[in-house]
């Protein structure tokens, strides 16, 4: 089903105190504690946060993700977009062809990360709209600033044709992972054959629903993310549960994606990421190409970082002791304090409690290494260990 994009939204539409994904309804009639997340009203539970996380390492989740911004940038021309994009980000956009994605980043002129986003190169054929070039998957809570950054730099790096696009009135973002995904996709009667490579994104149909398909997640474990046109999201969304629950298929709130995420030590915009701290000392330099033919925002910043050495480093922990480390907590090295938490919480999957922070670059740590974190005025012993926690 082709459509035509949404005129560019006004700033109201993402000012409202709260809104709501077209699965609202569905979320509360399934018993689901919801919560205010980013001006979204989203489920945080439906029943334990522990069940729910290991449905995902063992069988499959359902997340509705439809807070998260869906941006289309276009301007009749591909290789214009391209160029336009390939200023904005630390990656190279040259290597996409359609139908393929990459992980990347927003960034300011000292580096620091303003969101990490994801940039496809849509498909020659899309359920999306009738520009086929390129799609932006934001975070949810920087939704109205990156929408307006990117209509700043069409501006300011002169390129007037560019447009920037929404899709919250017409599409949803769905989540589906783990080791049976793909189980729960052929009892729909979807050909798992077709299933797109990791990063990739393909057109489908599941049954009734036209979608997009991306093999991309946020769990650590395998899956696939799905765009769907809003007058299709309950019938989908109850068409999954309904046809999954035999093989384990959960929904899965907020509260279990951010165990999952921290197991995988992925990074959280507004914790372990933000506008002070750069891809480098975030642990992503494999995102960032220096070598890219042209400039990009930030590459000079990141230049004189790598010629200077970091400042500060990214490091994953476990504690001794069963507390939880909260971003912001000291860490200390033999009483002196060397850095600070961004992510903490109890493993479910190992029981113990894991973290998530940056020591100063002057420290020498390395896993195995013992450190104290100062957690609600005690010091408690922990153990940097190699990242991530959990690796499929």
């Amino acid at each position: 089903m082709m459509t035509q994009p949404s005129p560019e939204p006004n700033a109201s539409e993402f000012e409202k105190t709260t809104r709501q994904t077209p699965l609202y309804s569905n979320h509360v009639a399934r018993g689901a504690k919801m919560v205010d997340f980013a001006g979204w009203q989203m489920p945080l539970q439906y029943s334990k946060v522990m069940e729910e996380h290991h449905a995902v390492r063992q069988s499959a989740g359902l997340f509705d993700i439809s807070h998260m911004a869906l941006a289309i940038v276009s301007c009749g021309d591909v290789e214009t977009s391209r160029a336009f994009l390939d200023r904005l980000v630390p990656q190279n956009l040259n290597k996409l062809f359609p139908g393929k994605a990459v992980y990347t980043q927003f960034l300011n002129e000292q580096g620091g990360i303003l969101d990490d986003i994801i940039v496809y190169l849509l498909p020659e054929v899309s359920s999306l709209n009738g520009f086929q070039e390129f799609m932006v998957i934001c975070n949810a809570g920087n939704a109205q600033k990156d929408v307006d950054w990117m209509r700043e730099q069409v501006k300011t790096l002169r390129y007037p044709g560019i447009q920037i696009n929404d899709l919250y009135a017409q599409h949803s973002l769905f989540a589906l992972q783990g080791p049976l995904f793909a189980d729960v996709l052929a009892r729909t009667g979807f050909d798992t054959d077709h299933l797109p490579k990791r990063f990739h994104l393909t057109p489908a149909q599941i049954q009734e629903a036209p979608i997009l398909l991306s093999r991309t997640g946020y769990t650590g474990e395998d899956g696939v993310e799905i765009i769907v046109p809003n007058e299709k999201a309950d019938y989908l969304w109850n068409l999954l549960l309904d046809l999954g629950k035999p093989i384990g298929l959960q929904p899965i709130g907020l509260g279990a994606r951010d165990t999952l995420r921290l197991e995988a030590a992925y990074p959280l915009h507004g914790h372990d990421i933000s506008e002070s701290t750069t891809p480098l000392e975030a642990g992503l330099g494999w995102s960032v190409k220096l070598d890219k033919l042209g400039d990009f925002i930030g590459k000079e910043a990141l230049i004189h970082q790598m010629e200077q050495g970091l400042d500060k480093a990214f490091y994953c922990f476990t504690i001794n002791k069963r507390t939880i480390a909260r971003q912001h907590d000291v860490i200390f090295k033999e009483g002196v304090p060397i850095g600070e938490v961004t992510s903490g919480s109890i493993s479910p999957l190992f029981n113990v409690p894991i973290g998530m922070g940056y020591i100063n670059a002057n420290t020498i740590v390395g896993p195995g290494d013992t450190i104290q974190v100062r957690v609600r005025g005690n010091d408690v012993d922990a153990e940097i260990v190699e990242r991530p926690f959990y690796q499929k």
